[in-house]
């Protein structure tokens, strides 16, 4: 395992064992759009995401993938939750990063 994948891996176990419960957390990996500055894989970041229970997607700074629908997701979760009837379903944060990724192809900015 990468110094980095160890990292995130202690960083997400303190987030989950410190945090409150009801943080949002999302692993993002950036450099989405170069192979040669990447340092974690992107299965490597879904097995990680999968493993602490979290979402994930990539995105890069650089060309502006996927920024926008990351802070729109966490800002659905967010307003979901605030605004949430007992009763009603849970937000489905990876669920919706998906569809929009899919809905937006490869071309989202």
């Amino acid at each position: 395992m990468s110094y980095v994948l160890m990292l995130l891996q202690a960083w997400l176990t303190e987030i989950h064992e410190y945090a409150q419960k009801d943080v949002v957390v999302m692993l993002i990996g950036n450099k989405a759009d170069s192979t040669q500055e990447r340092v974690v894989k992107r299965e490597e970041g879904e097995k990680l995401a999968k493993e602490f229970g979290v979402p994930f997607m990539e995105s890069s700074a650089r060309s502006g993938l996927n920024v926008d629908l990351a802070f729109t997701a966490i800002a659905k979760e967010l307003k979901h939750r605030s605004m949430k009837d007992p009763d009603e379903p849970k937000f489905q944060l990876q669920e919706y990063v998906n569809q929009e990724m899919r809905t937006a192809g490869c071309c989202r900015s």
